[in-house]
């Protein structure tokens, strides 16, 4: 399309008015047809590569400052780069969120498993749903791994993988919203019928700075919604968070509660474990349905009930969203086991906040009858202040912690694992008792599943689904569940691909 029928709201187009086919972000990228963004960004500038991008042939260029020594002509100066990135690849794509049911899912832990859940929900009445989130694409049947390290992706790839879904005949999609990508506009051209929250704890803050305005950057779903005439979607139980939420909403909304707080409109009551899962009585506006989850973790009846609120929200009838709650059998990553044979339990599970820690150590800590280790760590150029706060948990309600490396970036992992353990020794850990730690994350699995006894319980926590670790020297392929296999493999002597 020429640039002038892409009706953008900022302007005016080039003096040639190009045929744009695709916007750019990285110049490596730029070439015939492409406009390139300058984007300025954490640790370098688009602007500063403008003048490559235009040498490999791109079009033209959108800046939030004129480059020097470019032709003018084929400059175009906004205000946010970002923002107009976005509004050209929703132009460029056609705006799919118009022609698709999009419900974005936001919030610290559980966003994953409730976008799964909801598209889960959904198929009963729709048949093909589909799902963007940290683990994986789903159009129907066909299932991606997200290879990116990125849960919401920048605006063009969310425009394009939309499309997509057109085009494999889905009927709604469940989006997975951070709040970096809030607050950085990559959805800002997204049509979201719908907002659900999660919880908002403690994550990010070495990117927001504060609670209050992570809180305000998870909020800005509530007014992406509220534009489109959506709905809202809120967690009772997160008494910190929710009055502040609400204070943002004025449109049509149902609250939940996995507590059974009957203030909410949506909430369970006489909770049971059932065959490594949940079963409980939902009661809501539409009446009541009885949901018998294969999911573990009691955090998930919560997550269940925000997926069934949504398809409510919609217009679906109860018994087929309980039915889809129901078929689902894991969310890749979170709470899953890894059993070969052993005589204990070894669970992997992507939590990485104090909160999801504390979640997931205290569903263990009932269900194991001998001690339960925790193997974990924390991320490097990221939220500082919960590593301390991490070893502080692990200690309170592990038996035994081996602290490791999780992502440590281009910091010194050594000295991450020594502000986890301070905190693990503040609250009683120590060294010659209950507290090691191994660097080497692969070792450090071996070390917790070689010591583990019968009754026991090992949790690897905090990589979950991911395919890497990110080190100083780049991404090193991984894979927790994998690693976890070939050590117990190796504890009872079968044989592994590295001893065949």
């Amino acid at each position: 399309m020429r640039w002038s029928e892409l009706k953008l709201p900022f302007g005016p187009p080039p003096a040639t008015d190009p045929e744009v086919q695709e916007a750019v972000y990285d110049s490596r990228r730029a070439g015939p047809g492409r406009v390139f963004f300058a984007i300025p960004g954490t640790h370098t500038d688009g602007h500063e590569f403008a003048r490559a991008a235009l040498q490999q042939g791109a079009v033209a260029m959108v800046a939030e400052r004129p480059v020097p020594g470019l032709d003018p002509s084929r400059q175009v100066v906004v205000r946010d780069t970002r923002v107009a990135l976005g509004q050209m690849a929703a132009a460029l794509a056609g705006h799919p969120s118009h022609r698709l049911p999009v419900i974005g899912v936001t919030g610290t832990d559980g966003k994953t498993t409730t976008s799964i859940l909801l598209r889960a929900a959904l198929t009963p009445s729709l048949g093909n749903v589909g799902s963007l989130t940290t683990v994986d694409f789903r159009m129907g049947e066909l299932v991606e791994p997200n290879l990116t390290r990125q849960t919401t992706l920048e605006a063009p790839e969310v425009q394009g993988l939309l499309i997509r879904m057109l085009d494999a005949g889905c009927r709604a999609v469940a989006l997975e919203v951070t709040s970096h990508a809030l607050a950085l506009h990559r959805v800002d051209e997204v049509r979201f019928q719908g907002a659900v929250f999660t919880n908002v704890t403690h994550d990010h803050l070495d990117f927001h700075g504060s609670w209050d305005a992570y809180l305000e950057a998870k909020a800005r779903l509530l007014t992406l919604s509220g534009s489109a005439g959506g709905f809202a979607v809120l967690n009772l139980d997160d008494h910190r968070a929710f009055p502040r939420l609400r204070q943002h909403w004025a449109g049509p909304l149902l609250t939940y509660s996995a507590k059974g707080d009957p203030g909410a409109d949506v909430y369970a009551a006489r909770l049971l474990p059932r065959d490594g899962g949940w079963a409980y009585t939902a009661i809501t506006p539409q009446g009541t349905a009885e949901v018998a989850l294969q999911l573990p973790g009691r955090w998930n009846v919560g997550n269940s009930l925000a997926a069934l609120a949504a398809g409510l929200q919609m217009g679906h009838p109860l018994p087929e969203l309980a039915a889809g709650l129901a078929a689902l059998e894991s969310v890749p990553g979170r709470m899953q086991r890894v059993r070969l044979g052993q005589p204990f339990e070894v669970v992997v599970d992507y939590a990485h906040t104090p909160a999801a820690l504390t979640l997931a150590l205290s569903e263990l800590r009932a269900a194991t009858p001998g001690r339960l280790w925790v193997v974990f760590g924390s991320a490097g150029e990221r939220d500082l202040e919960k590593r301390a706060e991490m070893g502080q948990i692990a200690a309170r309600l592990a038996d035994q912690l081996v602290v490791t490396s999780e992502d440590p970036r281009d910091e010194d992992p050594e000295a991450i694992i020594a502000e986890i353990c301070r905190g693990a020794v503040e609250a009683g850990a120590s060294f010659d008792h209950n507290l090691h730690r191994e660097v080497d994350r692969s070792r450090a699995v071996r070390l917790a599943v070689e010591r583990a006894l019968p009754g026991d319980t090992v949790l690897l926590a905090g990589k979950g689904h991911e395919h890497s670790i990110l080190t100083s020297h780049g991404a090193v392929p991984w894979d927790e569940a994998g690693e976890a296999a070939v050590a117990i493999r190796l504890r009872l002597g079968y044989p592994t691909a590295t001893n065949l």
